[in-house]
């Protein structure tokens, strides 16, 4: 436990709770709040830092191992503040209070990739030969197909018997013939229709194959390629029955449990990517930014997040149940706002400018 005094009090100073300083409680989670070279840095612990400042509060801070600590501390007012990645959620609001939001986050999946082998890929390329689509657009071809010879072989072997016999099967192979050789090669050697209707139908014949060959090229390509480059966890909607890590006692870990997912609770988002990494885990559910921060420090290539953000949520810093002071860390949070010290935050931790 460590003390920082910021500037003198002032007359529009914040009103403290007995005993002048105010209690922090805070976990080790980076980028959020987390001890760099004897200092607590991080883009929470140093919003707060200059919250403090502004609104001329000492304080001291004491580090716990979970989001639940920091809650159960504020519940049983044995401290006045906490600050981190601490989302509000309605069940939280029923026993603290929060400040004003100070960043917007949500759940995002993390996976690991693997190496594929040419033996895997060549069985993956078959297996996806007989998906569904590409069964249907080809028993909608043959029908196609049949329709086309049969009505080739209606109007010719009246008056083209040498190459359409009038006995029906005889004379559906050779339509057949003619009809794929169209589609695949514009025609048969030495074989076409001579009589008006044959010639008709064989002009329809001709013009629906091109389009037909460029839909099914299409088709084919697409289908093989989205297939197989897609893993097994694309989403949040791939994730019910699965092996899924995630830090014990968040946000996420409740959603996971109520949407099917076979959770592993672990302490935290370092040990659940390490789990991810070994094969432990099929996934990791967490806070984006956390996440994306987790695996950039990796530079592990295999490392992805997948799926959109969902399940949006905010930060906030936490306060006991009518806290008194909520209302002076507001208007010091939306000063500091206007000053643009949350952007600045946001660039040297995130890169990103908001």
């Amino acid at each position: 436990m460590f003390s920082i005094v910021p500037e003198a009090a002032a007359q529009d100073q914040a009103v403290t709770p007995a005993g002048g300083k105010v209690r922090v409680v805070t976990r080790n989670l980076e980028p959020f709040s987390f001890e760099k070279d004897g200092r607590r840095v991080g883009y929470a612990a140093e919003l707060w830092d200059q919250l403090a400042r502004e609104t001329k509060l000492e304080y001291e801070v004491q580090v716990v191992n979970s989001a639940q600590e920091i809650i159960d501390a504020l519940k049983n007012k044995t401290a006045d503040v906490g600050v981190g990645a601490i989302s509000v959620t309605a069940k939280r609001e029923e026993v603290i209070d929060f400040s004003q939001p100070f960043y917007e986050s949500g759940l995002q999946v993390l996976v690991s990739g693997s190496s594929v082998s040419f033996a895997d890929n060549i069985f993956s390329l078959v297996i996806n030969l007989f998906n569904i689509e590409l069964i249907g657009a080809f028993a909608l071809l043959m029908v196609t197909m049949f329709i086309i010879s049969h009505l080739v072989w209606r109007f010719e072997h009246p008056v083209n018997g040498d190459m359409w016999p009038e006995d029906y099967k005889k004379g559906m192979w050779e339509s057949f013939w003619w009809t794929i050789s169209t589609l695949l090669v514009g025609g048969a050697d030495n074989k076409g229709p001579v009589g008006i209707g044959g010639r008709i139908i064989a002009i329809v014949w001709m013009l629906l194959s091109i389009v037909l060959v460029s839909l099914l090229t299409a088709s084919f390509t697409t289908t093989l390629t989205i297939n197989t480059l897609k893993g097994d966890i694309n989403g949040p909607g791939d994730l019910p029955g699965r092996k899924v890590a995630t830090v014990k006692g968040s946000t996420a870990e409740t959603w996971l449990t109520a949407k099917g997912a076979k959770v592993v609770p672990l302490a935290t988002v370092t040990e659940c990517v390490l789990a991810l990494r070994k094969g432990d885990v099929a996934a990791v559910v967490y806070d984006a930014p956390v996440l994306q921060y987790e695996a950039g420090k990796l530079n592990d290539d295999k490392l992805q997040m997948v799926g959109p953000v969902f399940e949006r949520q905010n930060y906030a810093f936490a306060l006991q149940q009518d806290s008194t002071l909520r209302e002076s860390m507001n208007q010091g949070l939306l000063k500091l706002t206007e000053q643009g010290i949350g952007n600045e935050l946001r660039k040297k931790y995130f890169g990103e400018d908001k």
